[in-house]
């Protein structure tokens, strides 16, 4: 493939963060290791793109551009599937390079739910990396079925011939775009099972400093939620090596690519951690004499987010390392960290970042509400909810308590027992013990969220069999209440945690009633902070990822059973 034309490109402030990046950097040098098969520079990188862009330009009819070439306001919207690092690169920037605003879709991703998204946005079409094209083909069909508008399918550009400089490519400062524009379509979880398409503006991940030279990164994460997204475009637009790993990365990929490669930038989630963690001390009791802490030896800091980390982890890490651990509070909302800091008390997030507002409710203690340049604008297609997201003020109510002490601010978990927050999904607590009690073995029953440093919370319920049910005592395990509820809830709904009262226990209630769940949490559930991951009470039963086959839920494939956010096998 050539690129026979070249195209000015837009003044994106994250266009012009890559391009500064490129020419700081030596042509031959590989930025990009991708595991699905690619090692590309810049040139090829910025190739990549501009084919891409035309090829866009041919599909896309001429009534949706404007004069300047770029996308009109209500034709931006486009979608990606890619499992590759490097192809969502290509595909992100010559999305934008065109006035677009990408979509980012798991590749897991149903045509029903991608057709509830995609129609949302009035998108007219879907660019996928190699892997996802067959998906991408299945989703465009069904956009078909459903709409008289032609959908259509595009496959990433990835062996266009590479620029032979960089004056092959530049800014042109009268294509502007607003920096507060709409840059990037994620998703977090809504109260319905449908996730919420959240906007964020052009100038997030637009970072302006560029890294020392000789840094590197690793991408572990899928490229639909924030931390992977994240990661890839950070990493391009300041300068850094990017080590992008499959998208369901085992641990030992990770310590790999350490071993082979000097990392010096990296976030990890708790539970990435955890598993390097186990894996970590499995290989030291195999081989006593192999040298860990040399692998790490590149990092300034050991840096985690997206939920609390359990001390006993935090120790473990800062002891290999001789690093610090650094906690950085994050939500999809927020476009990234925008508290942080290496805690002196337990359950500190650290403090504000530079550019970033922070402040509670009730003064010295309340809800976290935050206002930050990069933080996302509105709900797509969701005036009445966004209303609801902000205050007064223009901040970001998170929903998340905290308390100001000596300067730092303590995470002190969420205001709203009404639902759970599962990951990246948000359950509703009625709806599931509503679905408890319609079974007819069960006469009481209670949900609440039982703190997690992985999985923010887990869905923990409390029941009482019914005296006079006819099923067998040996029949009634856990996997058959899961396999019971999964008839009308959700995979995402069911429960994780179980408790069975005894006949001469009784849960405490209020004057009117109502169950004081945190005396259940600590009497029931034997926790007042985080569930006991190393040490869990022996009288609650817990359902782990592993046991999912046990009741076929892998196969049941219905829309929304995992809020559009699965990955594919």
């Amino acid at each position: 493939m050539t690129v026979d034309s070249v195209s000015p490109l837009p003044n994106d402030p994250l266009l012009v963060r890559l391009l500064t990046a490129a020419n700081q950097t030596p042509v031959s040098r590989i930025v990009v290791h991708d595991a699905y098969g690619y090692e590309k520079t810049y040139l090829q990188l910025l190739a990549d793109i501009l084919y891409m862009c035309s090829l866009l330009k041919q599909r896309l009819v001429a009534s949706t551009t404007t004069c300047n070439g770029l996308l009109e306001d209500d034709s931006r919207y486009i979608g990606i599937i890619s499992k590759s690092g490097y192809e969502f690169l290509v595909l992100f920037f010559a999305i934008r390079s065109i006035g677009g605003t990408p979509i980012l879709l798991s590749s897991g991703i149903l045509p029903a739910e991608a057709y509830y998204l995609l129609s949302k946005a009035d998108a007219r079409c879907i660019c996928a990396s190699r892997d996802c094209l067959e998906k991408a083909g299945d989703i465009a069909a069904y956009m078909n079925k459903q709409s008289s508008s032609e959908f259509f399918s595009l496959q990433a550009s990835c062996n266009a011939e590479a620029l032979r400089s960089m004056a092959s490519v530049r800014i042109d400062d009268a294509l502007h775009v607003a920096a507060d524009g709409p840059g990037a379509v994620l998703f977090t979880s809504g109260t319905t099972g449908r996730p919420k398409m959240v906007v964020l503006p052009r100038q997030c991940f637009a970072y302006p400093e560029l890294a020392e030279p000789g840094s590197a990164t690793i991408n572990y994460r899928p490229i639909h939620w924030i931390g992977g997204a994240r990661c890839l475009l950070e990493a391009i637009v300041t300068g850094v090596k990017l080590f992008t790993l499959e998208e369901k990365s085992a641990s030992v990929s990770i310590l790999e690519t350490f071993r082979n490669h000097r990392i010096t930038h990296m976030s990890f989630s708790p539970m990435t951690l955890r598993r390097l963690k186990l894996a970590v001390i499995s290989s030291m009791e195999k081989d006593p004499q192999a040298d860990y802490t040399s692998l790490f030896s590149g990092l300034s800091k050991i840096k985690c987010g997206g939920s609390m980390v359990e001390s006993s982890t935090m120790e473990f890490w800062s002891k290999l390392t001789g690093r610090p651990v650094e906690i950085f509070y994050s939500a999809t909302e927020l476009g990234g960290p925008s508290i942080k800091g290496i805690p002196i008390m337990a359950s500190s997030i650290g403090n504000p970042s530079p550019d970033v507002k922070v402040k509670l409710s009730q003064g010295d203690h309340g809800e976290i509400l935050i206002k930050s340049p990069r933080m996302f604008t509105h709900y797509l297609g969701d005036e009445k909810i966004t209303g609801q997201a902000f205050d007064e003020e223009g901040y970001y109510r998170t929903g998340d308590l905290a308390e100001l002490k000596d300067g730092e601010y303590i995470f002190c978990g969420r205001a709203n027992s009404d639902f759970i927050i599962y990951r990246f999904s948000k359950i509703p607590a009625l709806q599931v013990e509503s679905s408890l009690l319609d079974l007819p073995y069960i006469s009481e029953a209670c949900v609440l969220g039982i703190p997690h440093t992985v999985a923010k919370e887990l869905c923990g319920v409390i029941i009482r069999f019914h005296p006079d049910c006819n099923t067998p005592p040996d029949q009634m395990t856990f996997a058959k209440i899961r396999s019971d509820l999964a008839k009308t809830l959700p995979t995402y709904m069911l429960p994780t945690l179980l408790r069975i009262l005894k006949d001469d226990e009784t849960l405490p209630l209020t004057s009117i009633g109502k169950p004081i769940k945190n005396e259940i949490r600590r009497d029931f559930f034997k926790t007042t902070n985080w569930w006991p991951i190393e040490n869990p009470p022996s009288d609650v039963a817990y359902w782990s990822n592993k046991a999912i086959t046990a009741i076929g839920e892998k196969d049941l494939q219905r829309p929304w059973d995992w809020c559009g956010q699965q990955m594919a096998d």
